[in-house]
């Protein structure tokens, strides 16, 4: 009797089982839906920079400040403001300078060199020649590049989340139509961390002054952004 009693429970408990794991592993379709979206750059960034060497640190960074400063008075005679022009990097460091001299021996000299970066922000493209050549003007020896980007990207990214829905939802149907099963309800959504690829061009002192002594400025044209996004949805099916 007692053998059949167990039996019986054993057998409730595992009819009040299959429900539970049905529930906790439903039949589900998950895909993903990508999207990209292009738009117009519409602000650039550029990284200035004033490099100073001088036999001791307080010679180097007399002339450095004094050229920073050039420059600085030469970017706001354009227009550029004061929010948009920001440190992004200041440096001290000391180097050996090796020659030989008339005897045949090794003179090694030390100095001490100082970097100052400044990032700019330029709101007009077309004024970004003209930013440049200012600043070259008025003592800036560096420049490490320029990036674009626009104001629009938030926008940009919206339209391509929902591209992205859009585009994960007709592959979810696609798959149920060729499995033959019919789509249920969606159990969830995910967005992945949007990517956005901005135009960027490295651009070296010697192009600069190329361009100056050529008496046409210095030119340059900006491309186009991309903004990503993708998306994961889970269906039940049946």
């Amino acid at each position: 009797m007692k053998k059949v009693i167990a039996l019986c429970l054993a057998a409730l408990l595992l009819a009040c089982s299959i429900p539970a794991l049905a529930e906790e592993n439903p039949r589900l379709i998950r895909v993903s839906g990508n999207a990209v979206v292009s738009l117009a750059a519409d602000t650039a960034t550029l990284q200035i920079g004033v490099n100073t060497k001088k036999p001791t640190v307080q010679e180097a960074q007399k002339e450095n400040a004094a050229l920073m400063n050039a420059v600085l008075d030469a970017l706001h005679a354009i227009g550029i403001e004061d929010q948009d022009i920001m440190t992004s990097q200041f440096n001290v460091s000391s180097q050996y300078d090796y020659s030989t001299s008339s005897f045949g021996q090794e003179v090694r000299k030390l100095y001490y060199e100082v970097q100052n970066n400044v990032s700019v922000t330029v709101h007009d493209l077309s004024l970004i020649g003209q930013v440049l050549d200012a600043a070259m003007e008025a003592g800036a020896n560096t420049s490490y590049g320029i990036s674009f980007s626009s104001t629009k990207q938030n926008e940009a990214y919206q339209k391509a989340l929902t591209r992205a829905v859009e585009d994960a939802m007709q592959k979810a149907s696609v798959l149920a139509a060729a499995a033959h099963v019919s789509l249920g309800t969606l159990v969830s959504i995910n967005a992945n961390q949007n990517q956005t690829y901005t135009a960027g061009y490295g651009l070296s002192n010697s192009y600069i002054y190329e361009a100056k002594s050529m008496d046409r400025g210095t030119v340059i044209t900006s491309g186009d952004i991309t903004v990503s996004a993708e998306v994961v949805l889970e269906y039940e099916f049946n």
